[in-house]
């Protein structure tokens, strides 16, 4: 008998909109590995509010593969309950948000309607079936089943301003979940190693580290394409452009980026470049970006916001770039600078936490609170084209290295192993 696999596809079924999130990505691809997977049996788990809409994100994946669907229906109180809560938070001082959507989570909890399986059920499907999610904690339905989950970083549990945003507050109950039950796949080295500094109990057997890997849309872009996207993204046709693709938070340290920029064109007298900034926003951090953006006064119109990007339009981007910057504070894996490398940009990025584990020697790595080193890395790229195309080439061979196919192989390997398979 094979391995019977339930996948916790709740973060695919409900989105909206077409935003996505870097871990909708890793949801989105794993889902698709394991549907081509002829050793498993697969079935498709999901929680939601609004089951017709569930249906409808999951189709495309179930076009050529069916399998089936276990809906665990929101009770419409918990749905529009969620929505006021958030709709509050945004209003509310620091001070309240946290202890409010604390006790929202454990009311909604409450209210929760599942589907328990009986003692027979649970019995007969032990054996052989475990259950994966890319992101939520096991559901209390299935806690008979082995569990394995994939862990992303320790955000929450290193920098305050992230512990107290009371979005992570579903973060901080997972960390509370965790035990020795629990498998874990961690998308680097370096977060594995988080995750037994923070949480001690965890065991490192219990540990697997699987490298993550970026969509096959991500390659070099001809010449129309990049014209279309610059045109669509108001880029002008005249000037170069620096790239950078991130939610606009803090931790991404992009206020310095583009001060840093500002010093750099100023200093070398350079009219010929701009810095686009792509990707969603923090609501309490673009105001702050703004001022500080507005600040570097007849500058400031060299730096310029294009908000969300298109998937459609993202390789394109890349590739059109001079280079790529993605110095941040701290990342889990950091899916963009692979991107970025996949499309035959060269990237700058910081030498901390996982980036090195990605970026390797193929591309210029920087403290990431060093202005002087920005600026540096900035010069290097601008004005040495051969060392542009020595990491444009060292990257197209790096990311060669990451695939769906590679992380997918040493998670269904693990979950075998461990089901006694």
């Amino acid at each position: 008998m094979g391995l019977s696999l339930i996948y916790d596809a709740t973060l695919i079924a409900n989105v909206r909109g077409g935003k996505r999130t870097g871990t909708f990505f890793v949801a989105d691809a794993l889902l698709k590995e394991f549907l081509r997977r002829d050793d498993i049996s697969l079935k498709i788990y999901c929680r939601s509010g609004d089951e017709k809409q569930a249906r409808i994100n999951l189709a495309p994946y179930l076009s050529k593969k069916n399998c089936e669907i276990i809906f665990v229906k929101r009770h419409f109180f918990g749905v529009q309950f969620r929505l006021f809560v958030k709709a509050v938070l945004r209003v509310l001082p620091k001070f309240l948000t946290t202890f409010l959507y604390s006790s929202a989570q454990k009311i909604l909890a409450l209210k929760q309607k599942a589907v328990v399986p009986s003692k027979k059920e649970s019995l007969e499907k032990t054996e052989n079936c475990v259950f994966f999610s890319p992101f939520f904690a096991q559901p209390k339905e299935y806690l008979h089943l082995a569990k394995f989950l994939v862990i992303y970083d320790a955000i929450p549990l290193i920098f305050d301003e992230y512990r107290n945003n009371p979005g992570n507050y579903w973060f901080l109950e997972l960390a509370r979940k965790l035990d020795e039950s629990y498998t874990c796949f961690a998308i680097s080295s370096y977060t594995k190693t988080d995750f037994l500094k923070h949480l001690p109990h965890l065991k490192p057997e219990n540990i697997i580290v699987t490298p993550l890997a970026c969509d096959e849309r991500f390659k070099p872009a001809n010449a129309d394409e990049i014209a279309r996207a610059r045109k669509k993204y108001n880029i002008p046709e005249n000037k170069k452009y620096i790239f950078s693709l991130c939610t606009l938070e803090p931790r991404k340290n992009l206020i310095r980026a583009v001060k840093c920029f500002a010093n750099f064109i100023s200093k070398n007298n350079i009219d010929d470049l701009v810095f686009v900034l792509g990707g969603a926003h923090w609501d309490r951090f673009i105001n702050i970006l703004e001022n500080e953006i507005s600040n570097l006064n007849e500058l400031k119109d060299k730096i310029l916001k294009i908000g969300y990007v298109d998937d459609s339009d993202q390789a394109a981007l890349y590739s059109g770039a001079l280079f790529f910057v993605y110095t941040s504070q701290y990342e889990g894996f950091g899916l963009p600078p692979l991107e970025a490398m996949s499309c035959g940009a060269p990237v700058i990025t910081s030498n901390n936490s996982s980036l090195p584990e990605v970026v390797g020697n193929a591309g210029i790595m920087i403290d990431y609170d060093n202005d002087a080193a920005h600026i540096k890395a900035y010069e290097s790229y601008y004005y040495n084209e051969n060392l542009r195309q020595e990491n444009s080439k060292k990257g197209l061979e790096r990311a060669k290295l990451f695939s769906w196919e590679k992380c997918a192989d040493i998670m269904i390997t693990e979950m075998k192993r461990r089901a006694g398979l």
